[in-house]
């Protein structure tokens, strides 16, 4: 019996026109250009208008994964929207506002919310869907936020988040894909961390219809910055590392193996650390972060397609894509090119 498998057959994306420099976030913070330029390793980040939501940039972002993929809407039976879950609207279903704009009528369609693992885990889930049903053959995974909206650059306290910009990257999965194959998935989470990082107002302890809204409750908190920064530092470098050797493992890898490691943009000093626990090289992974700053979900998919584009994967590669997310949970997936 032949063994049945899933590849990444195409990548789109979508990056704002529209950016924020580094001088402009130090103008509004009241900080000194070089904490964003030497300390983050960020020059700029792009930001989506004020009419441009995050459906608006994921249809943008599928319909280019279609035609690379060279398939009709149609032909997609699965469709999932992966996000931190700041939607166009509260109460909403983006991935069905997806699916009806691109015409993929066939296509099943949901929501994954697991902050900027979102996209990892949507791959996981479709790999796995078209593999449990044979009248499946195509996945279409959307990753798409607007993240630069929760931010409040005069609360210092957040500095870790100011990172964080807008942009949407979608992957069409195929069953029987010759180009690749998606392998194993690992993950964790760490609840004990849950609070955080938080957005207070419009849940069911601040909802949206209170007589008297304090606007600062629409903005992202973070409870303890010398807590975060601890997360950052010692408990994300931890983490990262087993879910990384866990999912290759799974795959029958080890991290010698690994010829490329995509994650999720954080600050540059993290990322070298992670790299230099891994003994993997600089050139062994694709950094964003100071053109496009952290995209959320979408920054895995989107090192891919680039790394892609730069013709820098070749046949016979191990390549791990590697987030980590609020709440606190790390995950890492495994293709074999």
């Amino acid at each position: 019996m032949i063994k049945q498998t899933v590849g990444i057959t195409s990548i789109g994306y979508y990056i704002p026109s529209d950016i924020l420099t580094s001088e402009e976030m130090a103008k509004l913070a009241n900080l000194p250009e070089f904490v964003f330029t030497e300390k983050i390793g960020m020059r700029q980040k792009p930001i989506a208008g004020k009419d441009e939501h995050p459906s608006d940039m994921g249809i943008k972002a599928a319909i280019e994964a279609i035609n690379k993929a060279e398939i009709t809407a149609s032909e997609i039976d699965i469709i999932i929207y992966c996000a931190a879950g700041d939607y166009d609207y509260r109460f909403w279903s983006p991935a069905a506002k997806v699916q009806d704009a691109i015409g993929a009528k066939n296509a099943f369609a949901f929501e994954v919310r697991n902050f900027c693992n979102s996209g990892n885990l949507g791959i996981h889930l479709c790999r796995n869907m078209l593999l449990a049903d044979n009248d499946l053959s195509y996945a279409l995974v959307i990753c798409s936020d607007k993240l630069s909206m929760l931010l409040d650059y005069s609360d210092i306290d957040n500095l870790s988040t100011f990172i964080m910009g807008d942009g949407a990257a979608a992957a069409i999965l195929k069953k029987g894909e010759m180009s690749n194959e998606i392998l194993s998935y690992h993950a964790m989470t760490d609840g004990t961390l849950a609070d955080c990082i938080k957005v207070p107002l419009a849940g069911t302890k601040f909802p949206v219809n209170v007589t008297e809204i304090n606007p600062e409750l629409s903005y992202l908190k973070v409870k303890d910055p010398q807590e975060l920064e601890t997360i950052l530092s010692e408990v994300y470098l931890e983490n990262y590392g087993k879910v990384i050797h866990k999912s290759l493992e799974k795959s029958g890898y080890c991290v010698n193996d690994v010829n490329l490691l995509l994650t999720n943009q954080v600050k540059k000093s993290l990322s070298k650390r992670i790299l230099k626990s891994l003994n993997l090289k600089a050139e062994q992974t694709y950094v964003s972060l100071s053109e496009y700053g952290h995209l959320g979900a979408v920054d895995t998919l989107f090192g891919l397609a680039k790394t892609i584009e730069l013709q820098r994967i070749k046949t016979g590669d191990i390549v791990v894509l590697a987030s980590s997310a609020a709440g606190f949970s790390w995950a890492a997936l495994t293709l074999k090119y």
